[in-house]
């Protein structure tokens, strides 16, 4: 089995997770990679510039049937999966050519599924024309995949497969701080994460006499919307606003904090969630998209509506107030994500995936 991973450019030390799922599956079968950027992968399209000049030349005067270098790459593999699926019109010559026989996987992020394909007609136009085309796409959760196919990609085409956070945690359970609540959250800043809910939760909470600390990492074009409501809501003392943080270090941070908040209006999975988790802290997290997948209610945090911060401020108190109690949402969310999310969980299910595929493509 041959299997060629394909990057606009290669993961960097904040997604090292992404690094640590290859290296992982280079353990169990023949992994290459490609990246259309100056890097160290396998395969660097961009070094490549007068091949991949020469090779499309020779294409329009029908001496070659690869319309490109990266084609003529692609065809020689059993799979290749595409990691940054924005890229997904580089596949399109592959479809086309009738002497091809690779299997084509397709991982979707969160905005794939539900929000540019209401704004952007080449994803829509990708999903009705090549959907089918697609051997298998992978979404994070079962809303993902369940949103999905109102765009008209097939069911049976569709495979949940969660992201990792890694190895198996052997964090032990943990007790609140005392005398302060501290909260942390880590996403991207845009609309989909409901940052004004998250400031308003944390309002509330000084509201009620709580002593609260909470810190943000991330950045994104709302960042500003940050800086404008802690001013707006009198927060200055109680929020840190942070800029990105490598995964290595913010995991090292985890463990300071008594919970995790996000309360996304669009939300995929959650991967910061499961990470929170593997390091004991309790989550509170919005009923959006696949997060209700990424804890269990009532048992390694709480999921509430999107809109309702009242409720939110309510658990946090009450969990911080009860010390028993907190320390066993933190024991439960460290045996929930060791049994679901490690990264040989992944890596078992993606390789079960490619197998299937493989057979299939024998059989036919």
């Amino acid at each position: 089995m041959k299997l060629l991973y394909i990057y606009d450019e290669l993961p960097k030390t904040y997604q090292k997770y992404m690094l640590f799922l290859v290296d992982s599956l280079k353990k169990k079968i023949n992994v290459k990679t490609l990246s259309y950027s100056k890097e160290d992968a396998d395969y660097s399209i961009e070094s490549y510039g007068f091949k991949d000049f020469i090779l499309r030349l020779l294409y329009k005067l029908k001496l070659s049937r690869f319309s490109s270098l990266d084609v003529k790459i692609m065809s020689k593999f059993d799979l290749v999966h595409l990691q940054h699926s924005f890229l997904f019109a580089k596949l399109i010559p592959l479809f086309k050519d009738y002497k091809n026989k690779t299997k084509v996987i397709i991982t979707l992020r969160g905005g794939d599924t539900y929000v540019k394909p209401w704004i952007d007609k080449r994803w829509q136009d990708f999903y009705k024309n090549y959907g089918d085309k697609v051997d298998a796409f992978i979404t994070v959760s079962n809303h993902q995949k369940e949103y999905l196919q109102r765009w008209g990609v097939s069911k049976n085409k569709i495979h949940v497969i969660p992201i990792s956070f890694g190895v198996k945690s052997i964090a032990e359970p943990k007790y609140p701080n005392k005398g302060i609540v501290k909260i942390i959250s880590a996403f991207r800043m845009c609309w989909e994460k409901n940052i004004e809910g998250n400031l308003r939760t944390v309002k509330i909470l000084k509201e009620k006499g709580i002593n609260v600390q909470y810190d943000i990492f991330g950045n994104g074009s709302d960042l500003g919307q940050v800086y404008y409501l802690v001013d707006k809501y009198g927060l200055e003392k109680e929020v840190n606003c942070y800029g990105k943080i490598e995964n290595t270090i913010f995991k090292q941070k985890l463990k300071l904090y008594d919970f995790y908040l996000q309360l996304s209006h669009s939300e995929s999975f959650g991967g910061s969630v499961i990470e929170a988790q593997s390091q004991g802290i309790p989550c509170i997290v919005s009923n959006s998209g696949g997060l209700p997948e990424a804890i269990i209610h009532g048992k390694t945090g709480y999921c509430i509506n999107t809109y309702n911060v009242d409720s939110a401020a309510n658990y946090i108190k009450e969990l911080f107030q009860d010390s028993k109690k907190y320390h066993l949402f933190s024991k439960n969310a460290i045996e929930y994500v060791n049994e679901n999310f490690t990264t040989t969980t992944e890596v078992e299910k993606l390789v079960g995936l490619y197998k299937r595929l493989i057979i299939k493509k024998k059989c036919q």
